[in-house]
């Protein structure tokens, strides 16, 4: 579970530091430029480190220093709980004058308070076993995490990277998802566009997510009568989708392209929900869920998602933006978060909702009006 993230000098996000003990669910709300699509690209970073991206430069550029000011270095820190386990795994990033691509000036990996991994530039001490500590030197511009062999998938580190690894970082559009799946993928993408292949995979390790997956869509679509995958070709299947009628006792088949955009969510939706409780605790992080979603069915969508993302059995959370009064209206002050900004010269501000005070009857009202607003200089 994701307890904390710190952030400094990452675009808009200076001394960004953000908490989320004890929430399985959380909103971040905030104007345009606010800052919330970088919070998102930061945690994207983390999730980009465990999928194993080691060279930096295929991570950050000049740009995503703040402001373009590269003479400080730029600090990217989690906390997480893992096993009943304290993580803390910090990276500070350097990109000194005259150098082509930036460097790692620090990486630090503690568990329960303990030094694992301890890198001074390329210096790198590693305590992964207990004994005495193994020293080495890493090229300056690799992160480290990444490079660490360990003897099986039980150990710290190999946890950290598959829990990294699993973070969903969403902004699907359903448009671009792909109408044939031509394989089995273990991880999701951004925009969701392999959805049918991660889909594929998830049946193949779990088959039980098939009826987790049903009973979902079925909820919100009253004729959905089943899915299921049919081979166009050797690697390819097509996902057809079966309505049937109460009344006509008839029945419609339709392909994974017919379906309208919001169908192709709730699709996406239901296989993360059965994602969330199959394997480890995911973490994830979805902008705007409420897009494609139609207004009388908003609501008890968001519930659904927040009541399966608060029972989860493996500790999974859920973290969204939204600018939709009813999604913002199923959150509380205590697990919602503000952030504001004033200018484009000016770094974001996160504040916890319930700490903020306005004037107006509601908070709706309240961010509608401008209430909210940072106007601090």
């Amino acid at each position: 579970m994701l307890k904390k993230i710190y952030i400094n000098n990452f675009r808009c996000l200076q001394n960004f530091d953000i908490s989320f003990e004890e929430l399985d669910t959380a909103l971040i709300l905030g104007g345009n430029g606010s800052g919330k699509s970088n919070f998102f690209a930061a945690v994207e970073l983390f999730q980009k480190i465990g999928l194993g991206t080691v060279n930096l430069k295929d991570l950050i550029t000049k740009e995503d220093f703040a402001f373009g000011d590269t003479s400080k270095p730029m600090t990217l820190e989690l906390q997480v709980e893992l096993e009943k386990q304290a993580y803390q795994y910090r990276l500070e990033i350097d990109w000194p004058e005259h150098f082509r691509q930036p460097k790692v000036r620090q990486e630090t990996l503690k568990v329960d308070g303990k030094t694992m991994l301890n890198r001074d530039e390329g210096k790198t001490q590693l305590n992964q076993y207990g004994s005495q500590a193994a020293e080495f030197t890493l090229d300056w511009h690799h992160i480290g995490l990444p490079l660490i062999s360990t003897r099986n998938e039980q150990e710290p580190i190999a946890l950290l990277r598959t829990w990294l690894a699993s973070i969903l970082v969403l902004s699907p559009v359903p448009s671009l998802f792909e109408a044939v799946s031509k394989g089995e993928e273990l991880y999701l993408r951004k925009n969701a566009d392999n959805l049918l292949d991660w889909l594929r995979y998830m049946l193949a390790e779990s088959p039980a997510s098939y009826k987790d997956i049903s009973e979902f869509i079925q909820e919100r679509m009253t004729d959905f009568d089943l899915f299921k995958f049919d081979a166009t070709g050797k690697d390819e299947k097509e996902l057809l989708v079966r309505f049937r009628s109460a009344a006509s006792k008839s029945s419609l088949e339709l392909n994974f392209s017919q379906l309208s955009d919001g169908e192709k969510i709730y699709f996406l939706t239901a296989t993360v929900l059965a994602a969330i409780d199959n394997d480890i605790p995911r973490l994830c992080l979805w902008d705007e869920p409420d897009n494609f979603v139609s207004l009388p069915e908003l609501s008890q969508f968001i519930a659904a998602c927040r009541k399966r993302f608060t029972a989860s059995k493996k500790g999974s959370q859920l973290i969204v933006t939204s600018h939709n009064s009813r999604v913002i209206n199923s959150f509380s002050g205590h697990n919602t978060y503000f952030l504001s900004r004033k200018t484009h010269f000016h770094p974001s501000r996160v504040e916890l909702l319930s700490e903020k005070t306005y004037l107006s009857p509601t908070l709706i009202e309240a961010y509608e009006n401008g209430e909210l607003e940072d106007g601090s200089e």
